[in-house]
């Protein structure tokens, strides 16, 4: 291959300068590693990474897989080798490129062989034996993929998205099994230390992004379940583990065990198993140009996000059309009653300010002046189409911060042919923009919409008022606001609003690309339901300011009243597959509508079945005892094993913020 004379835009020089700045704080770090060997375990290497100088977000996000496939087939010495081998075929900057890789993955292949001496004084040959062979080439034993696995890990520095684990290790593990080299109790062993070794990386911290992805269909439409994939669901359930959070793919030709075990989870009440749609996933994916053998290899991000494993990076933004009700009708202007401070999630976090993605709308008419519904609804999308806009302003990337090269250099096209992976079409980033609280912004537009516009029960000014003064002097107009429609009950009136904001979302989102000229991908999620409660004033569906939003494509908490299966028809009927950054369904199913019944677990699996017929994307069910919880946050020291659901990770109640804490309790009550 011979150079070109845009070699400096594939590979400008700020790039250069500032990867060099990084890489040189990289090694640095590399090289302050210990050399941490148990002799209880089967694995080297420490739980959790060296402290790091600089916090490395604008180099990794940590959202994303590592390409795993990509380091197994080549090994870190692979990698070195072809970087190096690859960059005489460069000049400039992709040359600098491609040596600076290689001078990464050298300097961890001398740390893998510190690993291999270390074992080696302590009389641990087995260890010894897979870290020596690991700093010379790529794993062949299921011990030493295994092995590799973990330090990746430790290597990408923070906790990260973990991907497809039981379809990276499984060929490995198949080959040994079938030889002899291991059997199946040692192979279990192996998982478990990961597994472990996963939990314990995680510290009990909650959001940490440690997401695996099990199971799925190939592009030919046959099931990828396999006896990993079940190992891992056992160990899981058997050492009631929060780390690492569990997601998995299911299909039309699922295994049946795969669903059973699945409601085994689901009735834990952790929610720490998510259920992703294969059918609505990978043909939404192929409407958005991605290749269907790509599509196939999709994973959960650190949250419930939709990405491609091991072929780029992800990044998002979000937007709240709640919050476009409230521009609608105060001019672009906000209705709180004053700012509030609150902790992310938990209670042990720092108190910030909270603020909405958009705090003010564009300037649009008077809401005292709209004389019909399509005028109201009409600037509502305005103020929609604004935030948007001015979410979508600026690329989700630069050079100024490029990819971490350890990361990098397993991604499609960069040892091969020095490509920025930002800029990289052989890479498929999946960058996205959400949507929060749906449910409640058709909540309350159908209540305008009714109240004000057709029975013309409610006055412009009387509502306006109403929501000024949070509903503190006017019971009648609020009672109104409250019976009116509400999104999960399978309520057309309503629902239709929710399915029509869908639909203008994706097609404003669509059409903002990314650097290598593909559609920003939408989705119907919102991590930060419970500030959203506190940064949006009163609302025209009836709730207070500090009264719980719908999560995600969620009802709002309280107002589902006809049931699960309502709340499913009401989410199905908005096309998600539109929607593929992510639409997650938080069902949440009160214990005492369970109690009494013969087959609680079937119950589970037929929801779940129902939501994936419907065309649903991903679904988390919730058990929950809103007498338990509300008992835990009184009397906390009783409760320290209670796990339940947040947004993308499951956590231990207890250990979340006041706030957060009321959130869920007000989930356990609502349907």
């Amino acid at each position: 291959m011979k150079t070109t004379n845009n070699c400096n835009i594939k590979v400008p020089d700020i790039l250069i300068q500032r990867i060099t700045e990084d890489t040189e704080r990289y090694i640095e770090w590399l090289k302050k590693s210990d050399t941490v060997i148990d002799s209880n375990l089967l694995l080297a290497g420490p739980f959790q990474s060296p402290e790091y100088s600089v916090w490395p977000r604008p180099h990794d996000n940590f959202h994303y897989p590592l390409g795993m496939k990509k380091l197994l087939n080549l090994g870190f010495s692979g990698i070195k080798s072809k970087a190096w081998k690859n960059a005489s075929n460069f000049h400039g900057n992709e040359r600098l490129y491609l040596r600076l890789i290689h001078r990464v993955y050298a300097v961890i292949i001398h740390i893998i062989e510190s690993y291999a001496m270390a074992a080696k004084e302590k009389r641990l040959s087995d260890i010894h034996m897979v870290c020596r062979s690991l700093s010379r080439r790529a794993p062949s034993t299921f011990h030493e993929a295994c092995q590799l696995y973990w330090f990746a890990t430790v290597f990408r520095i923070g906790t990260s998205t973990i991907g497809r684990i039981d379809q990276h290790l499984y060929p490995f593990y198949r080959k040994d099994l079938k030889s002899g080299l291991i059997t199946e109790a040692e192979g279990r062993k192996l998982v478990a230390e990961l597994l472990y070794r996963f939990e314990m990386r995680g510290g009990g911290r909650g959001d940490t992004l440690q997401n695996i992805t099990l199971s799925g269909r190939n592009a030919a439409g046959k099931d990828k379940t396999n006896e990993l994939t079940y190992m891992i669901l056992e160990l899981m359930l058997g050492n009631q583990y929060i780390e690492p959070k569990i997601n998995v793919r299911l299909h039309k030709k699922s295994p049946g065990k795969l669903l059973d075990m699945i409601s085994r989870f689901q009735l834990t009440g952790t929610g720490l198993c998510t259920v992703f749609n294969d059918d609505t996933i990978v043909e939404g994916l192929k409407k958005y140009r991605r290749p269907e053998k790509i599509s196939d290899d999709y994973c959960a991000d650190g949250c419930s996000e939709i990405i491609l494993d091991g072929y780029g990076e992800t990044s998002f933004r979000y937007i709240d059309c709640v919050k476009a009700v409230e521009h609608t009708l105060f001019g672009g202007k906000e209705n709180v009653p004053g700012k509030k401070s609150m902790q992310y999630y938990a209670s042990t976090q720092d108190f910030v300010d909270i603020n909405p993605p958009v705090s003010e709308g564009k300037k649009t008419e008077s809401f005292l002046s709209m004389k019909t519904f399509e005028d109201f609804y009409r600037a509502y999308l305005s103020q929609l189409k604004y935030q948007i806009d001015a979410m979508l302003s600026a690329p989700y990337n630069s050079n100024e911060n490029p990819m971490r090269l350890f990361t990098a250099a397993t991604m499609p096209g960069v040892i091969e042919k020095a490509l920025n992976p930002y800029s990289n079409k052989a890479c498929w980033h999946t960058y996205g923009l959400f949507i929060g609280s749906l449910g409640t912004a058709a909540n309350s537009i159908a209540a305008i919409k009714l109240l004000v516009y057709e029975r013309k029960l409610i006055k412009k000014e009387v509502l306006l008022e109403a929501l000024k003064d949070n509903f503190e002097k006017n019971s009648l107009v609020r009672r109104l606001c409250l019976d009116a429609p509400k999104f999960g009950n399978d309520d057309n009136y309503v629902d239709a609003i929710a399915i029509d904001i869908a639909r203008r979302f994706a097609l404003w989102v669509k059409k903002h690309k990314d650097r290598t000229g593909r559609p920003i991908l939408s989705g119907l999620y919102n991590h930060l339901f419970h500030h959203t409660a506190y940064y949006v004033g009163a609302t025209p569906d009836g709730r207070k300011n500090g009264d719980p939003v719908g999560e995600h494509i969620s009802p709002t908490p309280g107002t589902a009243l006809k049931g699960p299966t309502s709340i499913i028809n009401s989410v199905s009927k908005i096309r998600t597959a539109e929607h593929i950054f992510g639409s997650t369904l938080h069902l949440n199913i009160p214990l005492v509508s369970l109690k009494g019944t013969p087959d609680p677990e079937a119950i589970l699996k037929h929801l779940t079945l129902a939501f994936m017929i419907n065309g649903g994307c991903v679904i988390n069910i919730n058990i929950l005892d809103a007498e338990q919880l509300i008992e835990a946050q009184k009397h906390p020291e009783k409760y320290h094993d209670l796990v339940v659901r947040v947004w993308g990770f499951s956590y231990y109640f207890v250990g979340l913020s006041r706030e957060m804490q009321d959130h869920v309790i007000a989930r356990s009550q609502s349907e």
